[in-house]
Protein backbone atom coordinates (compact mmCIF):
# COMPACT_ATOMS: atom_id res chain seq x y z
CA UNK A 1 0.00 0.00 0.00
CA UNK A 2 1.07 3.28 -0.94
CA UNK A 3 2.28 5.59 2.18
CA UNK A 4 0.53 8.84 0.81
CA UNK A 5 -2.44 9.66 -1.24
CA UNK A 6 -2.25 12.34 -4.86
CA UNK A 7 -4.73 15.37 -3.83
CA UNK A 8 -6.54 16.77 -6.90
CA UNK A 9 -3.75 20.22 -6.27
CA UNK A 10 -0.86 18.25 -7.32
CA UNK A 11 0.42 17.97 -3.97
CA UNK A 12 0.40 14.14 -1.66
CA UNK A 13 -0.43 13.50 1.69
CA UNK A 14 0.65 10.90 4.13
CA UNK A 15 -2.06 8.49 4.69
CA UNK A 16 -2.52 8.36 8.26
CA UNK A 17 -1.80 11.46 10.94
CA UNK A 18 -1.95 11.62 14.63
CA UNK A 19 -4.27 13.69 15.84
CA UNK A 20 -4.37 16.32 18.71
CA UNK A 21 -8.28 16.58 19.10
CA UNK A 22 -10.33 14.71 21.29
CA UNK A 23 -8.61 13.38 24.13
CA UNK A 24 -5.72 15.88 23.71
CA UNK A 25 -8.27 18.73 23.09
CA UNK A 26 -7.12 21.66 25.47
CA UNK A 27 -4.81 20.18 27.03
CA UNK A 28 -0.65 20.38 26.69
CA UNK A 29 1.06 17.61 24.59
CA UNK A 30 4.04 18.01 23.81
CA UNK A 31 5.46 14.64 25.25
CA UNK A 32 2.98 12.76 23.27
CA UNK A 33 3.19 14.34 19.96
CA UNK A 34 6.72 14.31 20.05
CA UNK A 35 6.46 10.27 20.88
CA UNK A 36 4.63 10.13 18.05
CA UNK A 37 6.98 11.71 15.76
CA UNK A 38 10.02 9.40 17.54
CA UNK A 39 7.99 6.19 16.20
CA UNK A 40 7.73 7.09 12.64
CA UNK A 41 4.47 9.35 11.89
CA UNK A 42 5.22 11.98 9.72
CA UNK A 43 1.68 13.65 9.74
CA UNK A 44 -0.14 15.52 12.51
CA UNK A 45 -3.61 16.95 12.65
CA UNK A 46 -4.36 19.72 14.76
CA UNK A 47 -6.73 23.19 15.04
CA UNK A 48 -7.38 26.62 16.44
CA UNK A 49 -10.55 24.83 18.81
CA UNK A 50 -8.04 22.38 20.04
CA UNK A 51 -5.67 24.95 21.55
CA UNK A 52 -2.62 23.10 21.64
CA UNK A 53 -0.52 24.23 18.80
CA UNK A 54 1.88 25.02 21.01
CA UNK A 55 2.71 21.65 21.68
CA UNK A 56 2.90 21.14 18.38
CA UNK A 57 5.49 23.34 17.70
CA UNK A 58 7.42 22.66 21.00
CA UNK A 59 7.46 19.02 19.58
CA UNK A 60 8.53 19.74 16.44
CA UNK A 61 11.53 21.51 17.97
CA UNK A 62 12.12 19.06 20.28
CA UNK A 63 12.26 16.92 17.57
CA UNK A 64 14.58 18.08 15.07
CA UNK A 65 14.18 16.79 11.96
CA UNK A 66 13.72 18.53 8.65
CA UNK A 67 10.23 20.58 8.27
CA UNK A 68 9.76 19.53 4.68
CA UNK A 69 9.34 15.34 5.98
CA UNK A 70 6.74 16.60 8.52
CA UNK A 71 3.01 17.45 6.94
CA UNK A 72 1.32 19.93 9.32
CA UNK A 73 -2.66 20.62 9.06
CA UNK A 74 -4.71 22.95 11.06
CA UNK A 75 -7.96 24.36 11.20
CA UNK A 76 -9.83 27.11 11.98
CA UNK A 77 -13.59 27.95 12.52
CA UNK A 78 -16.42 26.64 15.01
CA UNK A 79 -14.99 28.61 18.17
CA UNK A 80 -13.35 32.28 18.58
CA UNK A 81 -10.02 32.57 19.76
CA UNK A 82 -6.72 33.94 18.80
CA UNK A 83 -7.08 35.71 15.53
CA UNK A 84 -10.89 35.38 15.78
CA UNK A 85 -12.73 34.12 12.90
CA UNK A 86 -10.40 35.34 10.18
CA UNK A 87 -9.41 32.55 8.45
CA UNK A 88 -6.08 34.15 7.57
CA UNK A 89 -5.54 35.72 11.12
CA UNK A 90 -6.09 32.59 12.47
CA UNK A 91 -3.68 30.70 10.56
CA UNK A 92 -0.77 33.68 11.21
CA UNK A 93 -2.03 32.91 14.64
CA UNK A 94 -1.16 29.32 14.29
CA UNK A 95 2.11 29.00 11.97
CA UNK A 96 3.79 30.84 15.01
CA UNK A 97 3.20 28.52 17.50
CA UNK A 98 3.82 25.98 14.68
CA UNK A 99 6.96 27.54 14.57
CA UNK A 100 6.73 26.71 10.82
CA UNK A 101 6.46 29.04 7.77
CA UNK A 102 3.64 27.42 6.03
CA UNK A 103 1.44 24.68 6.65
CA UNK A 104 0.74 22.18 4.37
CA UNK A 105 -2.82 21.54 4.71
CA UNK A 106 -5.62 24.08 6.09
CA UNK A 107 -9.21 23.17 6.71
CA UNK A 108 -12.61 25.20 7.92
CA UNK A 109 -13.11 23.06 10.69
CA UNK A 110 -16.67 23.08 9.88
CA UNK A 111 -19.94 25.07 8.10
CA UNK A 112 -20.90 26.69 11.62
CA UNK A 113 -19.05 29.81 9.94
CA UNK A 114 -20.39 33.36 11.19
CA UNK A 115 -19.81 34.59 7.49
CA UNK A 116 -21.50 32.47 4.12
CA UNK A 117 -19.77 29.71 2.97
CA UNK A 118 -18.74 30.89 -0.48
CA UNK A 119 -16.87 33.59 0.79
CA UNK A 120 -15.15 31.74 3.75
CA UNK A 121 -13.89 29.67 0.61
CA UNK A 122 -12.74 32.88 -1.57
CA UNK A 123 -10.63 33.28 1.44
CA UNK A 124 -9.21 29.74 1.39
CA UNK A 125 -8.39 30.27 -2.06
CA UNK A 126 -7.07 33.03 -1.08
CA UNK A 127 -4.83 31.87 1.37
CA UNK A 128 -3.39 28.93 -0.76
CA UNK A 129 -2.75 31.68 -3.33
CA UNK A 130 -0.43 33.23 -0.60
CA UNK A 131 1.72 30.12 0.13
CA UNK A 132 1.14 30.09 3.94
CA UNK A 133 -0.95 26.72 3.43
CA UNK A 134 0.16 24.70 0.35
CA UNK A 135 -3.01 23.21 0.36
CA UNK A 136 -6.93 23.97 1.55
CA UNK A 137 -9.73 21.59 2.38
CA UNK A 138 -12.61 21.27 4.90
CA UNK A 139 -13.99 19.44 7.57
CA UNK A 140 -17.13 18.43 8.14
CA UNK A 141 -19.03 19.63 5.42
CA UNK A 142 -22.08 18.30 3.85
CA UNK A 143 -23.35 17.45 0.72
CA UNK A 144 -25.04 20.49 0.94
CA UNK A 145 -22.13 22.53 1.83
CA UNK A 146 -19.80 21.15 -0.82
CA UNK A 147 -22.58 22.26 -3.35
CA UNK A 148 -22.52 25.76 -1.65
CA UNK A 149 -18.90 26.59 -2.22
CA UNK A 150 -19.22 25.17 -5.88
CA UNK A 151 -21.04 27.40 -7.34
CA UNK A 152 -17.92 30.15 -6.49
CA UNK A 153 -15.09 28.13 -6.49
CA UNK A 154 -11.99 28.58 -8.58
CA UNK A 155 -10.76 24.86 -7.47
CA UNK A 156 -12.38 22.43 -5.01
CA UNK A 157 -11.39 21.27 -1.39
CA UNK A 158 -8.28 18.91 -1.64
CA UNK A 159 -10.13 17.17 1.39
CA UNK A 160 -13.04 16.87 3.56
CA UNK A 161 -11.84 15.20 6.73
CA UNK A 162 -15.25 13.95 8.51
CA UNK A 163 -16.48 11.01 10.86
CA UNK A 164 -16.00 8.24 8.88
CA UNK A 165 -16.42 4.21 9.74
CA UNK A 166 -18.68 1.24 9.01
CA UNK A 167 -21.56 2.36 10.90
CA UNK A 168 -21.94 5.70 9.24
CA UNK A 169 -20.64 5.34 5.58
CA UNK A 170 -23.72 4.09 4.73
CA UNK A 171 -26.41 6.85 5.57
CA UNK A 172 -27.86 8.13 2.21
CA UNK A 173 -26.17 12.08 3.35
CA UNK A 174 -23.37 10.44 3.27
CA UNK A 175 -23.51 8.66 0.28
CA UNK A 176 -24.89 11.50 -1.22
CA UNK A 177 -21.89 13.57 -0.17
CA UNK A 178 -19.24 10.90 -1.27
CA UNK A 179 -21.28 10.85 -4.40
CA UNK A 180 -20.33 14.41 -4.64
CA UNK A 181 -16.70 14.16 -3.22
CA UNK A 182 -16.08 11.54 -6.07
CA UNK A 183 -17.00 13.97 -8.99
CA UNK A 184 -14.96 16.26 -8.27
CA UNK A 185 -12.06 14.47 -7.09
CA UNK A 186 -11.83 15.61 -2.98
CA UNK A 187 -10.62 13.15 -0.96
CA UNK A 188 -11.77 11.76 2.64
CA UNK A 189 -10.13 12.34 5.31
CA UNK A 190 -11.08 10.15 8.00
CA UNK A 191 -11.81 10.53 11.47
CA UNK A 192 -13.12 8.53 13.97
CA UNK A 193 -12.02 5.51 12.60
CA UNK A 194 -12.23 2.75 15.55
CA UNK A 195 -15.54 4.26 16.89
CA UNK A 196 -16.94 0.53 16.53
CA UNK A 197 -14.53 -0.43 19.26
CA UNK A 198 -14.13 2.83 21.32
CA UNK A 199 -17.94 4.33 21.18
CA UNK A 200 -20.12 1.16 20.44
CA UNK A 201 -18.69 -1.86 20.82
CA UNK A 202 -20.98 -5.11 20.72
CA UNK A 203 -22.08 -4.08 16.96
CA UNK A 204 -22.28 -6.56 13.58
CA UNK A 205 -18.87 -5.79 12.86
CA UNK A 206 -16.62 -6.54 16.05
CA UNK A 207 -16.85 -10.85 14.76
CA UNK A 208 -15.97 -9.97 11.19
CA UNK A 209 -13.34 -7.50 11.96
CA UNK A 210 -11.88 -10.07 14.48
CA UNK A 211 -12.16 -12.69 12.20
CA UNK A 212 -9.91 -11.10 9.34
CA UNK A 213 -7.52 -9.42 12.37
CA UNK A 214 -6.66 -13.79 13.30
CA UNK A 215 -6.93 -14.65 9.45
CA UNK A 216 -4.22 -11.75 9.14
CA UNK A 217 -2.12 -11.83 12.65
CA UNK A 218 -3.18 -7.87 12.92
CA UNK A 219 -5.30 -5.99 15.53
CA UNK A 220 -8.61 -5.17 15.21
CA UNK A 221 -8.23 -1.78 15.24
CA UNK A 222 -5.29 -2.17 12.47
CA UNK A 223 -8.15 -3.73 10.31
CA UNK A 224 -10.98 -0.72 10.53
CA UNK A 225 -8.18 1.90 9.90
CA UNK A 226 -7.16 -0.38 6.83
CA UNK A 227 -10.52 -0.37 6.04
CA UNK A 228 -10.80 3.56 6.40
CA UNK A 229 -8.33 4.10 3.93
CA UNK A 230 -9.24 1.83 1.16
CA UNK A 231 -13.22 1.61 1.07
CA UNK A 232 -12.75 5.65 1.85
CA UNK A 233 -10.22 5.79 -0.75
CA UNK A 234 -8.58 8.70 1.10
CA UNK A 235 -6.39 9.19 4.57
CA UNK A 236 -7.13 8.44 8.24
CA UNK A 237 -6.20 10.88 11.20
CA UNK A 238 -6.04 8.81 14.62
CA UNK A 239 -4.40 9.21 18.21
CA UNK A 240 -3.30 7.53 21.04
CA UNK A 241 -2.16 8.34 24.96
CA UNK A 242 -0.32 4.85 25.14
CA UNK A 243 2.64 4.54 23.03
CA UNK A 244 1.49 0.62 22.39
CA UNK A 245 -1.74 1.78 20.71
CA UNK A 246 0.29 5.00 19.01
CA UNK A 247 2.87 2.02 17.49
CA UNK A 248 0.29 -0.48 16.87
CA UNK A 249 -1.91 2.24 14.73
CA UNK A 250 1.30 3.34 12.51
CA UNK A 251 1.82 -0.31 12.25
CA UNK A 252 -1.39 -0.83 10.16
CA UNK A 253 -0.34 1.19 7.12
CA UNK A 254 3.05 -0.98 6.71
CA UNK A 255 1.10 -3.96 6.17
CA UNK A 256 -0.50 -5.58 3.26
CA UNK A 257 -3.81 -4.25 2.13
CA UNK A 258 -6.98 -5.86 3.01
CA UNK A 259 -8.17 -8.06 -0.03
CA UNK A 260 -11.68 -7.43 -1.75
CA UNK A 261 -13.54 -9.97 0.27
CA UNK A 262 -12.27 -8.70 3.75
CA UNK A 263 -13.15 -5.00 2.56
CA UNK A 264 -16.73 -6.37 1.22
CA UNK A 265 -16.91 -8.37 4.77
CA UNK A 266 -17.22 -5.32 6.99
CA UNK A 267 -18.42 -2.88 4.79
CA UNK A 268 -21.77 -5.59 4.65
CA UNK A 269 -21.47 -6.14 8.59
CA UNK A 270 -21.49 -2.06 8.86
CA UNK A 271 -24.51 -1.52 7.26
CA UNK A 272 -26.15 -3.35 9.92
CA UNK A 273 -25.90 -0.32 12.70
CA UNK A 274 -25.83 3.06 12.70
CA UNK A 275 -23.71 5.16 15.07
CA UNK A 276 -22.63 9.03 15.26
CA UNK A 277 -20.81 10.19 17.35
CA UNK A 278 -19.47 13.90 16.35
CA UNK A 279 -21.35 16.97 15.01
CA UNK A 280 -24.36 15.87 15.29
CA UNK A 281 -25.82 19.58 15.66
CA UNK A 282 -24.80 19.69 11.84
CA UNK A 283 -25.44 16.07 10.66
CA UNK A 284 -29.47 15.22 10.16
CA UNK A 285 -29.00 11.31 10.46
CA UNK A 286 -28.31 12.48 14.03
CA UNK A 287 -31.73 14.16 14.95
CA UNK A 288 -33.85 11.81 16.84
Amino acid sequence: MATTVSLIDGHSIPRVAFGTGTALYNKECTALVLQALQIGYRSLDGAQIYANSQSIGDALQQWGGKREDVYVLTKWGTREGEGGMDPRAVLEAEIKKLGVDYVDMYLIHSPLVPEDLQKAWAQMEAIKLSGLARSVGVSNFREEDILEISKSWVHPPAVNQIEYNPYNFHAPNMQRLTDLMNKHGIKIQCYGPLNSVHRVPGGPVDAVVADIAMDRGSTPAQVLLLWASQYGGGTVVTTSRNLMRQTEQLAAFSQPPLSEAQVDAITEAGRGKFHRQFMKEVWDDAKP
